[in-house]
Order: structure tokens, then C-alpha cells, then sequence
């Protein structure tokens, strides 16, 4: 799996539930891809924040 694969299904996880199989390839290119690691970090914390903007 790739960082453009990996960067589209840690953005749909966010809507929709992954496949057990999606799940397992993002996880394992998670485990060596430092830059992908960060993205997901950094939509889990936009993602948190929107939440809390949107409760206000």
C-alpha cells in the first residue's frame, strides 16, 4: 500500500467503517511510513477539534 492509499482511507475512516483487509494494509505501511503516521495525527486532532467547535 502506498501514501496516497493510506492518506485516502485514514480520511474515510473518519465516515465510514473500514474493511478488515483496509484496516491491516494501512496498518502495516503505518509501521514504516513516519509522514503517513503524522497525517493520521494530525487528522485525529482536527477531527477532535471540529467536534468541539461544532458543540460550542
Amino acid at each position: 500500500m502506498n501514501c496516497l492509499k493510506v492518506t485516502k482511507l485514514i480520511s474515510d475512516s473518519q465516515e465510514r467503517q473500514l474493511s478488515f483487509a483496509e484496516k491491516v494494509g494501512a496498518r502495516m505501511h503505518l509501521i514504516i511510513c513516519p509522514y503517513c503516521r503524522n497525517f493520521k495525527r494530525n487528522n485525529e486532532q482536527v477531527s477532535k477539534m471540529m467536534k468541539k467547535f461544532a458543540k460550542g
